[in-house]
């Protein structure tokens, strides 16, 4: 008996000392920082700094898919002589060029950019002024993914400075800030790549859509990537890049920015989860609608 009120003891005065994985979800995290209580701009701002500031947290799962993306696009830039980056790019020359039409043309640009704005702000507005807090959640998630991804993508390029495919020797060269902004759009990472790739990851974490239409709009954003990288405006390791910034990016937000996701409201549900008032950490039980 004695034992089991030494124990009891114990546990209770575990559960009272200040715990600070309770208390310290990290920085520029945690409740405040969602849907519900900040608008898109000011989270945003804070995705920007809170991202790389949790590195600290990753796990090795996080780690590995970080050594797989940076791995392959390494492997593609420095790799051979010339590049691998560069050697994909000639045999597209001769083999696809003469084959295949220019996708990327000015028209297209104003086609996809329209679109992506007239999609995002009018389904948007439209939630919005129906009543539709779910769907006007997601659209919101999906506009922060895409101005993080958009943040990090310029930043990078302007620091990098690489020659894309028609740019300098034809070597995609690094030459730093001045001739980024002489080469641009072109560059490392695409900005392409990480605006439809933060739309998808972030509208699928959100979501959730069936399977095959996941499938669907892999295929049709992956194609169009593709052909990025087929009009030689980006080598293809400039846009596994960006994709890959873009992907994580967009499931970042949802899982640190969401209030509730389409599809779990409804009913009452109980759950065990931990508590802290700033100046003791425990365990209550919390009721959700």
């Amino acid at each position: 008996m004695a034992r089991s009120r030494s124990a009891a003891a114990l546990l209770c005065l575990a559960l009272a000392l200040p715990g600070r994985a309770a208390e310290d979800p990290g920085l520029f995290l945690g409740e405040g920082t969602r849907y519900a209580d900040m608008n898109v701009a000011r989270r945003a701002l804070l995705d920007v700094v809170a991202i790389p500031a949790g590195v600290g947290r990753w796990d090795a799962a996080d780690w590995a898919q970080l050594g797989l993306w940076a791995g392959a696009v390494g492997t593609l830039w420095f790799a051979g002589d010339p590049s691998l980056d560069v050697q994909l790019d000639r045999w597209i020359t001769e083999n696809l060029d003469p084959r295949l039409p220019t996708v990327w043309n000015p028209a297209m640009q104003v086609t996809l950019w329209s679109s992506i704005a007239v999609a995002g702000f009018g389904g948007w507005w439209w939630a919005a002024s129906t009543g539709r807090e779910d769907l006007a959640q997601g659209f919101s998630l999906m506009g922060e993914a895409l101005a993080v991804s958009q943040a990090y993508h310029v930043a990078l390029k302007l620091a990098i400075g690489r020659d894309g495919p028609t740019d300098g020797n034809g070597l995609g060269e690094v030459k730093g800030f001045a001739n980024a902004i002489a080469v641009y759009p072109a560059g490392t990472p695409s900005g392409h790549a990480a605006t439809l790739y933060s739309l998808l990851s972030a509208g699928f974490a959100y979501y959730r859509p069936p399977v095959w239409l996941q499938v669907v709009g892999h295929v049709l954003v992956g194609a169009t990537v593709a052909f990025h990288v087929i009009d030689h405006r980006h080598y293809l390791s400039d846009s596994l890049w960006g994709a890959a910034m873009g992907w994580y990016a967009g499931r970042w937000v949802v899982k640190h920015r969401a209030s509730w996701r389409y599809g779990e409201r409804g009913g009452l549900r109980t759950a065990l989860l931990p508590y802290t008032d700033g100046r003791a950490a425990g365990l209550a039980l919390r009721g959700f609608f």
